[in-house]
This record gives C-alpha cells, structure tokens and sequence, in this order.
C-alpha cells in the first residue's frame, strides 16, 4: 500500500483553472485506485472541479454567502489550517509519497525531517523566464526550493523539460518525467446569442508573453481586406485600459469583442469560429490547441515554445518576429476552405494521442518508483 499525500493548496487558490482541474482528475481516479492510500483533505472550497469528485463535502451556504473581502479572509484561514495539517501529516511518518499541488515552500522543513519522497509537478517556467513582478519572482524562489529537493519531477512537455533544465541545470534530468495533459472539453455545448457571424477566436489570459497588442495590430491589418470579420476573445477579465487605447487607436473597437464563457459556452465558441488563434510567445503546453482540435475548429499557432509540440502537424504556425508572416497566414485561413478542412482533420487525429488516461498511468506510475515493490 502506498501512502500518498496531496495538498489543497490549489483549490483555495482558484475556482476554476487548469491546475485545479489536472489535480481533481487525478484525485477522482486516484480515490478509487485499490492499493494507494489516498491522503487528502480539504476543509473548505469553491473549487468547482473538486466539489464534482466531493460533492458531499462542502455545504453550499458559505459559498453563496458573500462579505467584504471574503476572498482574502478565506484564504488566509484555509492556508493557515491546512498548512499545519499537511506539516503534521509529513511529520507523522506515515506519508510515502508528497505530491504538493502548487508552488509553495511551507513544508520544506517539515519535508527535510520526514520519510516521504517529494514528486513535484513543474508546469512552464514562465516565472522564471517572464517575471514580471515581487509576487513572480517569490513564485520562482519557491519552486525552486522544490526542485531542489524533489525525487522527482514532473513536466508536462519535452519544451518545459528543456527549459527546467536550461534554468536549473544542476537538476539531474534522469527525474525529470514528461507527462502530457488533455482536455476537458464538454460533450454538448450552449449557444451565445450575441456572437458575431465570422470570428476568429481567442481565449484566456492576453498580458504580456500571451502576445495579444500583436495580434490586435495584426488584426487591424486583417479587417482592411475582410471587413466583416471580427475577433472574439473569450475570458474572464474585461479588457484593460491599455487595451481599450489600443483597440481605439487601431481603430478596431467595433471589430474586438469579449465575453466571459462557461465551459460549454467556450465548445460553442470554438466550434463556430473561423479558425482559433493562439499567438502566446510561451507555454508550458496548452491545454486549448487540444481544445480546438476536439471541438474540430482550425488552429494558428505561434512557433514557440511547446505549442509545435503538442500540436504536430496539425495547426498553420507563424513565426511572432515577423508580423507579414502572421498576417499571411491569418489571410490564408480566412480564404483557404480546404486548408481549414485539412487541419481540422489533422487535428482530429492528433488529439486522440493526448488523454486523461494515460496522464493518469503515466503520474501513477512516477508514484510507484519511489516506492519499493514488494
């Protein structure tokens, strides 16, 4: 039996994201695994993808009973709880196997003094190599405690293995196993009254290495040859006000639009689009190229970083040094009916090399060699 320990650090942070979600995978199947003793608990959470796998657990007034601050106050208590469990629990010495869920440090010393082996996950490198402020460059120190004294490593490309090992080289990359995610995407979807006719679209976070300003100066470029068209960017932050400047100046305001999406908004979104495009500049995988080829939607990616891994041969990729080249290719998309139908073929075959399934053997599988087998 293997004793294995895992966090909440992750489900008092987010109510929904992609973190949370891969955590909530693995811990519906793992609850269910016959010889692993699944060391979890949460005392409180919003979490929507772990009160799908406990749904018994968490009584639904304090989530729909809102307060100042609630948020920050939530947050502080849970921490302060669960930290101390989760430091007792390594101390206990009945932990085999401690597989934290988000980047923190709190248990370090508590770790040091115990039996168990340290599996840590290492998701992108983006704060290391795209700081952009204290609250990063903390983030970057507490992972890297972890790696320091982790037993093994989780990655979830061979790009982010090559950059843990570019940023971290005494790092020994015989720990280090790859193991890549999937997607989640909704059987049905919900239709969005107000989306436009003819969009293309872009989903997520937009600051910074996520290259959105170039995609709207791109964008403006393109609305000249197709002025019917339209960029739909689906999220859950409105757009800033550098955004709005810059959206006015190019004089695209009535073209961009933006919406937060649930998920089977988000399927009716991509599966309606012109094509999908992702012009982030760096990720640690990128759960919605997957997304897209589910949802049979074309895809234009960047040429960076892990993205050309995960997506194959079954996106058009430009190259973000060169804003003609975007421009060219977006045009091609938008004119080109049987490329669309061949990359949308092509990624219906890429996704099906990518599952939960396998995610979940794969992490299992790191688990058990850091346990001898009896």
């Amino acid at each position: 039996m293997l004793h294995l320990l895992i966090d909440d650090e992750i489900f008092i942070y987010q109510r929904f994201g992609g973190v949370s979600r891969i955590f909530a995978i693995l811990l519906e199947r793992l609850k269910k695994e016959p010889d692993i003793n699944l060391l979890f608990r949460s005392t409180y959470s919003e979490n929507e993808y772990l009160q799908a796998v406990y749904p018994s657990v968490y009584p639904p007034f304090l989530k729909n009973y809102q307060f100042p601050l609630k948020g920050k106050i939530m947050r502080g208590v849970l921490k302060s709880i669960n930290h101390a469990h989760i430091k007792r629990q390594l101390l206990s010495g009945k932990v085999d196997v401690f597989h934290p869920s988000f980047y923190e440090d709190f248990y370090i010393e508590a770790l040091k003094k115990s039996k168990a082996k340290l599996v840590f996950t290492v998701h992108d490198l983006i704060h290391e190599k795209f700081p952009a402020n204290e609250s990063d460059r903390r983030i970057a120190e507490k992972k890297a405690a972890n790696i320091a004294c982790a037993d093994k490593i989780i990655v979830v490309s061979e790009h982010t293995k090559k950059d843990l090992i570019a940023c971290y080289p005494h790092v020994n990359p015989a720990i280090i196993s790859v193991v890549y995610l999937s997607h989640s995407l909704p059987i049905r979807s919900e239709p969005i009254l107000e989306l436009p006719k003819k969009y293309i679209l872009f989903i997520g976070e937009r600051a910074g290495y996520k290259n959105f300003n170039q995609l709207l100066r791109v964008f403006a470029k393109l609305v000249e040859q197709h002025p019917d068209l339209f960029l739909f960017c689906a999220g859950s932050r409105s757009f800033s006000a550098s955004e709005l400047k810059l959206i006015h100046d190019l004089r695209i305001a009535d073209r961009v639009k933006q919406k937060a999406l649930s998920e089977m908004q988000l399927k009716y979104a991509y599966e309606n689009a012109f094509f999908f495009v992702f012009p982030s500049l760096y990720e640690g995988f990128g759960i919605p190229v997957l997304e897209s080829f589910a949802a049979k939607t074309p895809v234009l990616i960047s040429n960076r970083s892990s993205l050309p891994e995960v997506a194959g041969e079954a996106a058009s990729m430009f190259n973000p040094d060169d804003e003609q080249d975007f421009l060219e290719k977006m045009n091609s998309l938008v004119n080109d009916i049987d490329l669309r139908e061949n990359l949308i073929a092509k990624g219906s075959k890429r996704v099906e090399q990518f599952s939960w399934e396998i995610h979940y053997a794969k992490t299992l599988a790191v688990y058990h060699s850091l346990i001898p087998q009896v």
